[in-house]
């Protein structure tokens, strides 16, 4: 082989090591600022909405419930987290988010009751974000139980999912624990969060002790309900009934007819409802009966299940608005992984450049 042979096949092969070596960097940078593996499932980018002093998310988590809350103040709630699936990834949705808008933590971390559903990824949240304060419901975890006794007689889960997030709530370092109940108050200038439930110690379902949770930012009131049965509905008509108006509603337990009674929306009467349930899901949420009382009072009725994840806020005409979406480029790991694989392929399978004269 000549030396100018050699000189060639050198550089080349440099070339190859210098293109591998780039194609890498940007698989590993993909990857790993996006979240892992979770990022490629894809988010709502709020570019609208970044620079408006208030915004909720309700996050599509399949059949299940979690709802974020960025207040005038910077101050941020995240309402339950979702179901402990795979699918559902409300840490990379929150990830990516935090990233765009600059946010470094979650003040308020509100979980309703002990269901998977609700607080599934709780856990994930715990590890992935300094949360500041956890609001949990009176329900003890058996482990829980266990180590710190029951003086209270408070009702006792022994679910391992709640078990692995009451321990991760009581790992969390510089962060206050407490339970929900009626009466609390988070509030600035121009905004308040109102616990108007639980005002009761013990509940024969555990979903009552889902604190309805009265959200207001310049006069528009968004009601949060979780799975809060009519016990619970009852109750705070009985307590609160005089606040229950609100502009949005976030429908109970995804649309049952255990929930969301026409007693309760007579007081209510929101302009939109919003119902957090995948579509064709086992329990065929929302019921018919259901939406037929929400059509009654007028309320316009959106679900995560058509619509992904919805996200609202107030303009400065005090107008209630829906963000302006761009999805983010999706790609899942298989693609990323076979893409990387062929150029790789490609790279090093090419010949080294002939001249015609050899």
């Amino acid at each position: 082989m000549s030396r100018k042979r050699k000189i060639i096949e050198t550089k080349f092969w440099q070339i190859r090591l210098v293109l591998t070596g780039v194609l890498l960097v940007v698989f590993l940078l993909t990857f790993f600022l996006g979240g892992g593996l979770s990022f490629f499932n894809g988010i709502t980018s709020i570019k609208s909405f970044s620079k408006l002093p208030f915004e909720i998310h309700f996050i599509d988590v399949g059949l299940g419930d979690s709802i974020f809350i960025r207040l005038p103040d910077n101050k941020t709630m995240l309402v339950d987290c979702g179901p402990n699936e795979e699918k559902n990834h409300v840490v990379s949705y929150l990830t990516q988010l935090f990233t765009y808008e600059n946010i470094s933590s979650i003040d308020y971390l509100v979980l309703t009751h002990q269901d998977d559903d609700h607080v599934g990824k709780a856990t994930d949240i715990l590890k992935k974000f300094q949360v500041n304060c956890v609001y949990r419901p009176k329900i003890l975890s058996s482990d829980e139980e266990i180590k710190v006794g029951n003086p209270m007689g408070y009702e006792v889960s022994s679910t391992k999912t709640y078990n692995e997030v009451i321990t991760a709530v009581y790992s969390e370092p510089n962060c206050e624990i407490r339970y929900s109940e009626k009466g609390i108050k988070i509030f600035d200038n121009d905004y308040s969060v109102e616990f108007l439930s639980p005002s009761e110690d013990r509940y024969s379902a555990f979903n009552n002790y889902s604190p309805l949770i009265l959200v207001t930012y310049n006069a528009r009131k968004f009601l949060l309900t979780g799975d809060a049965q009519s016990v619970a509905e009852n109750e705070v008509i009985r307590n609160e009934g005089d606040k229950l108006k609100a502009d949005v509603l976030k429908v109970a337990h995804h649309g049952s007819s255990t929930s969301t009674s026409a007693k309760f929306l007579e007081y209510v009467t929101p302009q939109y409802a919003i119902i957090s349930a995948s579509l064709d899901n086992k329990f065929n949420f929302p019921k018919q009966d259901v939406l037929a009382r929400l059509e009654t009072v007028g309320a316009k009725v959106l679900t995560t299940g058509k619509m992904g994840s919805i996200v609202m806020s107030v303009d400065a005409k005090n107008q209630i608005v829906f963000a302006d979406e761009e999805k983010l480029v999706k790609i899942d790991i298989p693609v990323l992984v076979v893409c990387t694989g062929m150029t790789l392929i490609i790279i090093w399978g090419l010949k080294t450049p002939k001249k015609k004269n050899e």
